[in-house]
């Protein structure tokens, strides 16, 4: 949840750049049976992180920053991830402003300096109640209605075994897990924006422990020409949930 968060903290702050769209689809370098099975590489990969204390983690905090050098932005971030499935994020920008998406359970929302506020609805929502899932982050297989392995390929330097994964919802994204460590290195989805469904690949490294679990502290996301790479610099898990998430009030205003 942390990564998928990452690449809607991403999007929301590339609105601001106002670029034009590209990206590309993993292509298949042997054929699909001789590779390992998804599932196999999908319980590596939640076995490596530590994916079960995750999930069972009432409350997780995670601070850190995003750049996007060619757009000039340096921003800082907090997520907020609540048992069992809500979650908010504030992105303050120096000069520009917040930008706040979160989802409480039943509602998903954004709030940023160039739409305003808004309720997430369709795609944007059906995205944003999986990423809050806790379980998403560990890959659980009863999130999905279809795992395959696809390639054989290289990202960031490293080989590995892109997986197609196929959602209960529908959304198809790619996970390439690494041949030699069985972490994620990269992936591959398309992001549902304001600004319309968007490209985006991305890398991880630098994956450090914080108590029971593993995530990577270094991703760099390419989307619309241009790169971003978030960092994040602490990750805490409280033992119980202290926080209420609930809707910004100038959203609640829309829904009256």
């Amino acid at each position: 949840m942390i990564r998928t968060n990452a690449v809607r903290l991403a999007a929301a702050v590339a609105t601001l750049a106002a670029v034009t769209a590209g990206g590309q689809q993993p292509t298949a370098g042997v054929a699909a049976s001789s590779l390992p099975p998804a599932a196999t590489l999908v319980a590596k990969y939640a076995s490596a992180i530590g994916a079960p204390a995750m999930m069972k983690a009432p409350q997780i905090t995670t601070r850190g920053g995003l750049t996007m050098p060619a757009a000039g932005l340096n921003a800082t971030f907090e997520m907020v991830q609540v048992a069992p499935n809500k979650m908010r994020m504030l992105t303050t920008i120096p000069g520009v402003g917040a930008i706040q998406v979160g989802f409480d359970g039943t509602a998903g929302w954004s709030v940023d300096p160039m739409q305003g506020p808004r309720v997430l609805s369709g795609k944007e929502l059906d995205e944003i109640r999986e990423q809050a899932d806790p379980r998403a982050a560990g890959r659980a297989p009863e999130l999905f209605s279809a795992l395959q392995t696809v390639a054989d390929t290289t990202m960031a330097g490293e080989q590995c075994y892109m997986v197609k994964l196929t959602w209960k919802s529908g959304r198809e994204t790619f996970d390439c897990y690494s041949g030699k460590t069985g972490l994620m290195v990269g992936s591959k989805n398309v992001q549902q924006t304001a600004m319309g469904a968007i490209p985006v690949t991305m890398t991880y490294s630098d994956y450090k422990r914080f108590g029971d679990f593993m995530v990577p502290t270094k991703m760099v996301q390419s989307m619309m020409g241009q790169q971003q790479v978030t960092t994040i610099t602490a990750v805490e898990v409280a033992a119980a949930a202290g926080v209420v998430i609930t809707m910004p009030a100038e959203v609640q205003a829309l829904k009256k």
